[in-house]
């Protein structure tokens, strides 16, 4: 193992940062989601989920053990939040670990039971009861939480909406507003004019939800993108993409007159240079910077894009 290969894992671009200048807690965070998101009682139980799980460990445990070598600290004070996960750690101690950074100060066990129950349940079991006793900020903290890491969370867009729903019935001084953007619209960055009771609001589409603070009421608009099949959208605006290339005949044609594969999503053409590819049955690309506008405190700051992220399998 050595640092690039352990950032390739963990999903760190090389090219962005020096692994000098990665603190313990940024790795600690990137570690937790992906051990949640790459848990083979997630993934199957498959040998290949395992592996993957265990390759995650490895990459952290070196990264870990280097940055507290550079920083002088005694490994021997390692705490529980920074062990390394087997395989066989429980799904759900993985999840509240998780939990305690995103939520912070804002972190306690009605809020993390509550999860729970919902990541380990399916919507249908989802009820009204279980948010009997919570004021609306914890409501709408459950709620973003869920939706912001559904993705690592394995979690189904029904389950999504039933929560919305609850939310709903519990606060009839939301108004709610959904949109269904095309993926022109993400790409593009395009806001949308809201009009509520002649105030103007303008909605980032590139968000999942958006709320803003009305006279005498709140406004939540819900962004659901209309995607291909075969593209998906991550927790971290990177766009996930699967293209299949016929092994008989696309193939040979393509190394013949090293060609590009292209990838066209949306209006937007992507290329892929046939010769950065390797052999195999199915690997991923990363074409960075060229994918959706990131996250940020300030809604409209479109200064950082994310990746565009095809697997790629030979058929």
């Amino acid at each position: 193992m050595d640092y690039k290969l352990a950032f390739k894992i963990l999903e760190i671009e090389i090219s962005d940062v020096d692994y000098k200048d990665i603190s313990l807690e940024y790795l600690k965070k990137k570690y937790h989601k992906l051990a949640l998101q790459n848990h083979p009682d997630k993934n199957g139980n498959t040998t290949e989920s395992t592996e993957k799980f265990k390759q995650i460990n490895e990459a952290y445990e070196y990264l870990k053990n280097e940055l507290m070598h550079l920083n002088n600290d005694n490994l021997n004070n390692d705490n529980d939040t920074e062990r390394v996960f087997e395989s066989s750690t429980l799904y759900m101690d993985i999840l509240q670990i998780f939990m305690k950074k995103i939520f912070q100060g804002k972190y306690n066990d009605i809020i993390s039971k509550i999860i729970i129950d919902i990541v380990n349940s399916n919507y249908a079991k989802i009820s009204f009861k279980i948010f009997e006793d919570l004021d609306k900020e914890s409501v709408l903290r459950i709620f973003t939480f869920l939706s912001k890491y559904r993705y690592t969370l394995h979690l189904s867009q029904q389950v999504i909406e039933r929560v919305r729903e609850i939310l709903l019935q519990k606060y009839d001084n939301v108004l709610v507003y959904k949109l269904n953007p095309g993926i022109n619209d993400l790409l593009n960055n395009n806001i949308y004019k809201l009009y509520v009771e002649e105030q103007l609001y303008l909605v980032p589409l590139w968000y999942n939800e958006i709320y803003f603070d009305a006279s005498g009421f709140e406004i939540l608009v819900i962004c659901e993108p209309e995607l291909s099949e075969n593209i998906k959208i991550d927790d971290d605006n990177n766009i996930f993409i699967e293209i299949n290339i016929n092994l008989c005949n696309q193939l040979p044609e393509l190394i013949k007159n090293d060609n590009n594969i292209d990838i066209p999503i949306g209006e937007k053409l992507f290329s892929i240079p046939i010769c950065n590819l390797y052999m195999k049955k199915e690997q991923h690309y990363r074409i960075k910077n060229q994918g959706l506008t990131k996250i940020k405190n300030d809604m409209y700051d479109i200064s950082e894009k994310g990746d565009i992220i095809v697997k790629i399998t030979l058929v």
